[in-house]
């Protein structure tokens, strides 16, 4: 289904720069454009929630020892060089 949507004058330009610069449709342009944002999105909460754990001492402290625990799967049986 296609939908239209307005951009700036700008946004335009730029859109049918890049598109002329790599090759790709200005819609897979577009598209590419979204999943970037939606995945920044997903990162910078991310990147609060383990800041809020961080300054949290007892749970910055009970993430290290789950950490620890992880660690200990990793044993594949070869030496550390």
């Amino acid at each position: 289904m296609s939908k239209l949507i307005r951009v700036s004058d700008e946004a335009y330009s730029k859109l049918d720069q890049i598109a002329h610069d790599t090759g790709l449709s200005r819609q897979d342009i577009f598209n590419k454009a979204i999943i970037n944002l939606e995945r920044e999105a997903i990162f910078k909460k991310a990147n609060e929630a383990y800041a809020a754990i961080k300054n949290d001492p007892k749970q910055w402290q009970e993430e290290q020892e789950e950490l620890a625990l992880w660690d200990s799967t990793l044993g594949d049986g070869l030496n550390d060089e």
